[in-house]
């Protein structure tokens, strides 16, 4: 058997490019999609390890997943809002995994 690679898109890593940075007022919380500050949540605890880098508006780290884990936050551009019988929902792009 012979493999045949054809030529695609090429992949760029923009994950150190300081040029691609992302404003943080285009920022949410992925559970709740409130606003973030990009300042670590007050009173966080130094056992609890590494401070989060974003918080709520109030201060609050952000809403935690089902596992506990504390989130990053997500890009409002990624969220896209659907009216179902229970009201209006926001849910996150499929690729990213979540749901509000």
């Amino acid at each position: 058997m012979t493999a045949i690679f054809l030529p695609g898109p090429p992949v760029v890593d923009l994950g150190d490019d300081p040029v691609d940075l992302v404003d943080v007022t285009e920022l949410v919380c992925p559970s709740c999609a409130g606003p973030v500050v990009d300042a670590p949540p007050s009173g966080w605890p130094a056992r609890a390890g590494r401070c989060p880098e974003f918080s709520h508006l109030d201060g609050s780290v952000l809403c935690p997943d089902g596992c506990g884990r504390v989130p990053e936050p997500v890009e409002v551009a990624s969220l896209r809002y659907g009216l179902t019988d229970a009201g209006a929902t926001a849910a996150g792009d499929e690729a990213r995994g979540w749901s509000a």
